[in-house]
């Protein structure tokens, strides 16, 4: 079993399905639209970032640092013993990290230098917007999402493992340098995937607790569960992967400097908002209720929300229907969102 392989010793995963029609830019929109992830080998090896990233890990740091602004970047910083894990501490009141402001010049020197060391100290830069700090990176590397106004970052680190979470937007994530290991699951598998604290995670979003390394079975049970619907995929330098919005998926880079660049986008327009507001406000406003109350509640919820139908309620005349019309639209959207401050207050 290889060293990146430990918690596949009596479940073998089934793989991410594969293209190699498309390129970065020329994607259908049915493409990229798809309900379950899906890889695109070489779709993105004609980047020039790519090309100068492949020669070499110096090559890929002195690239990015062409288009890097100087403004402090937010880096990552923990000790080898937690051999990559970004995750909390033992009492799950922190982090087993440091959080710092650093130059990105200087992170990258410590991944370079750190590189032949055994077991390096965990070093890692999340989610960094790409127009502010990277200016002119997108626009060399096209990523051909005009259309769906994407948000790009970029993501970089030596041998990190990013625990299994999911986000709200769909995101085309295009592997620049490095290999990378993805384990994804359908949005359905959390409660296999035992979340740990919400509103309180090293990345801000959820993430399941289990140590996909060292898998503890006995505390959690499920988790056999959930890697039976798991699908796995190891990105080479130049491929992209479509993850579907509220897809769980665990990252693990495998080399000694690993670079990825993300497009997240939604097909809901921004006035509409997060959905996680109103499952905090769900929370805040159900939490005390009876089981019978919260029964009553879920009907309610079923019928304007999740189980919705178009036209919905037909006895009442179209121009009347006011929160529950569709699309709600902009002007509808700011009065219910006033009407929904006031109420809080």
């Amino acid at each position: 079993m290889s060293r990146q392989d430990p918690c596949l010793s009596d479940i073998a995963l089934q793989p991410v399905e594969e293209v190699s029609d498309y390129r970065v830019g020329e994607i259908p929109k049915a493409v990229l639209n798809a309900d379950r992830p899906l890889v695109l080998r070489g779709a993105c090896e004609h980047w020039p970032a790519v090309e100068a990233c492949r020669q070499s890990a110096r090559h890929a740091a002195a690239y990015l640092c062409e288009f890097y602004s100087g403004a402090p970047i937010n880096a990552a910083y923990g000790g080898a013993e937690i051999e990559g894990r970004v995750f909390y501490n033992d009492a799950v009141d922190g982090f087993n990290f440091r959080g710092q402001n650093r130059d990105l010049r200087q992170l990258l020197q410590e991944i370079l230098e750190s590189a032949s060391e055994p077991l390096p100290p965990t070093l890692y830069m999340a989610s960094t917007d790409v127009r502010r700090w990277f200016p002119g990176f997108a626009d060399q590397n096209p990523s051909g999402l005009e259309d769906f106004s994407p948000i790009g970052f970029l993501w970089l680190g030596n041998r990190t493992r990013i625990a299994a979470h999911y986000d709200f937007p769909k995101n085309l994530a295009c592997n620049i340098a490095g290999r990378r290991r993805f384990i994804l699951f359908p949005p359905e598998q959390i409660e296999n995937l035992y979340p740990g604290p919400l509103g309180f995670a090293p990345g801000g979003q959820e993430i399941s607790m289990v140590d996909f390394r060292n898998p503890d079975f006995e505390k959690f049970p499920n988790f056999r569960k959930a890697l039976a619907e798991a699908l796995v995929v190891t990105l080479n330098p130049g491929d992209s992967l479509i993850i579907p919005g509220m897809w769980w998926h665990h990252v693990e880079g495998l080399d000694d400097l690993n670079v990825l660049y993300s497009h997240w986008w939604s097909d809901s327009p921004a006035y509409n908002g997060s959905p996680s507001s109103a499952l905090m406000h769900a929370l805040l406003s159900m939490n005390d209720l009876s089981p019978g109350l919260r029964s009553a509640w879920k009907a309610v919820f079923d019928y304007y929300v999740f189980d919705a139908k178009p036209q919905r309620p037909e006895h009442i005349p179209a121009s009347a229907r006011g929160y529950t019309q569709e699309p709600l639209g902009e002007k509808a959207a700011a009065t219910l969102r006033a009407e929904l401050l006031k109420r809080l207050q």
